[in-house]
């Protein structure tokens, strides 16, 4: 079977999903092909495709909407599982169906949906939960992993299981609705906007290096954000100096960061 798989990561966490998937295919005689999605890319039809994407307030990021709705239409029917990596698996939202929805539309036969826990990132959201340390971080993709390996072989043999939506325990449905509007519509827009720096950075550029999207420019010695930033916190857990964080209740100082072991930003 030939398997085509593509991803999208901040800090390394859609990346080690996907590429335990990948390591079970190929144990299994499968031929697979990995790498970073690329918009505009013309994935050429396969026997299985699969996509790998985080959740950032409730949804898909919107490169990745935008990723998926530039892709061709197949001209066969295409056989597609998506996964997503969550903070908490009860906490997936709407990212399943996003992405489920604009796949169908491009003649997509979506055959299997999971969602896979693993550590939080978020290191500048002002109210918890936040990174956890090292060692709960290990214990949480220990099972992350495990996980991983059972949906693979679930997808080999043949069986169909998809991710039922749900509304977050610790939310009521007013309150879910709006932060995923709130940050969909409006936050992702604006939130570029209060990255900042502390004294101790001295202007390396790694942030601007590492930056998925390049919504990371150096001005005068000092990175600048822009609009195409994903709020994705690559730059935040990777700074050699802890010396980014976001204003209005942003600060990042004494928190955990979270960046996925055997993730290599470069």
């Amino acid at each position: 079977m030939k398997v085509e798989l593509r991803y999208f990561t901040g800090t390394g966490n859609s990346l080690k999903v996907l590429s335990i998937g990948r390591d079970v295919f190929i144990e299994n005689k499968h031929s697979v092909n990995i790498s970073a999605i690329k918009i505009d890319e013309r994935i050429d039809a396969a026997d299985l495709i699969g996509f790998c994407f985080p959740v950032y307030a409730f949804g898909i990021p919107r490169i990745c909407r935008n990723y998926l709705n530039k892709l061709h239409c197949f001209e066969n029917k295409q056989k597609v599982f998506v996964w997503i990596t969550a903070g908490d698996d009860d906490e997936s939202g709407f990212a399943v169906n996003e992405a489920k929805k604009i796949l169908e539309k491009k003649n997509c036969v979506i055959v299997y949906t999971g969602v896979v826990q693993m550590p939080i990132n978020w290191t500048t959201s002002s109210l918890p939960p936040f990174p956890p340390n090292k060692e709960a971080a290990a214990l949480i993709i220990e099972k992350g992993i495990c996980l991983t390996k059972s949906m693979t072989f679930e997808i080999i043999s043949g069986t169909n299981r998809f991710h039922q939506f749900n509304y977050p325990k610790r939310y009521s449905i007013f309150k879910f609705y709006f932060d995923y509007l709130l940050f969909k519509y409006v936050g992702l827009n604006n939130m570029w906007r209060n990255f900042l720096v502390y004294e101790s950075c001295v202007g390396c550029c790694f942030c601007a290096r590492i930056c998925p999207t390049g919504g990371v420019q150096i001005v005068n010695k000092k990175p600048a954000w822009n609009s195409s930033c994903e709020q994705c916190m690559r730059c935040v857990n990777c700074c050699p100096k802890e010396a980014i964080y976001q204003s209005m209740g942003g600060d990042t100082k004494g928190k955990n960061k979270y960046l996925e072991p055997s993730f290599k930003p470069i």
